[in-house]
């Protein structure tokens, strides 16, 4: 009887250590993603503080220009989108353009590194951080005088960097925002969109050359067969095309590109 006392007690003190074990790990597992979502807000907030102090030195340094007592503040306002690439390249030398899209968080500087994994997770101001940079890919011209120039960029939680790219799936919404500006130093541009595809990252679907025009026109027609929204722009052999793209979340690996022609502004 008291062996059986005794082992029914051995027993209750087994299930107690062992439920003092499963609620300690399920502590630290709580605490653990209490961490790691407090250490990635961290990252949103100071990648996001350091884009908007390059903003906001460019647009202080352009009101400086403009602020002789003869300019007025309507004429300040108008020429705030206007980019000086001298103050921008002594923050990063490796700055090639500007993109902004109206009514969306995009209204950032893209750069363009020796590849395409340094800008991944490092900001323009050089810190490493998560939301990285938009950036030009390496193997082609970074003043956009190829026939394709790609720009990536990640698709943040919060919404910033190119999140905004994967609304353009909905009609409506490319209806509203189809066209964005981009800023060089030669001068400004509009790009006007004309496809977004989703597509497979583990497969090479980007194209940077072409053999002819008559193959740049038959991809063109391929995008525009395959796009997430109709556009009635059309795009000529002579024209060059600039394609956005981030990671999407339909399937492992998913990506979505959104395309448009890049036409020079007076």
């Amino acid at each position: 009887m008291k062996k059986n006392r005794s082992m029914t007690k051995t027993r209750r003190s087994g299930t107690h250590l062992l439920l003092r074990l499963l609620m300690g790990v399920c502590l630290l597992g709580v605490l653990s993603s209490v961490y790691i979502l407090f250490v990635s807000q961290r990252e949103y907030t100071r990648g996001d503080a350091a884009y908007a102090q390059v903003r906001t030195l460019l647009e202080e340094q352009h009101e400086t220009e403009l602020r002789p007592d003869s300019v007025s503040e309507a004429s300040v306002v108008a020429e705030a989108k206007q980019v000086d690439f001298t103050v921008l390249r002594q923050i990063n030398a490796d700055a090639v353009a500007w993109i902004t899209a109206e009514e969306s968080v995009i209204d950032y500087p893209v750069v363009q590194g020796k590849d395409n994994d340094y800008y991944l997770n490092h900001l323009f101001t050089g810190q490493k951080n998560k939301l990285g940079s938009l950036f030009v890919d390496y193997r082609t011209p970074g003043d956009f005088s190829g026939k394709s120039t790609v720009i990536y960029g990640h698709n943040m939680k919060d919404g910033s960097m190119f999140a905004s790219l994967t609304d353009y799936r909905d009609q409506a919404y490319y209806d509203e925002h189809s066209v964005m500006q981009l800023y060089m130093p030669d001068g400004s541009y509009s790009i006007e969109f004309f496809a977004g595809i989703l597509a497979d990252g583990d497969y090479e679907f980007l194209r940077l050359e072409f053999d002819d025009d008559h193959d740049f026109l038959e991809y063109i027609g391929e995008l525009k067969a395959e796009s997430t929204f109709q556009s009635e722009v059309e795009v000529l052999a002579e024209d060059r095309i600039v394609v956005l793209c981030t990671c999407s979340y339909e399937f492992n690996n998913a990506r979505y590109a959104l395309f448009g022609k890049l036409i020079p502004v007076d």
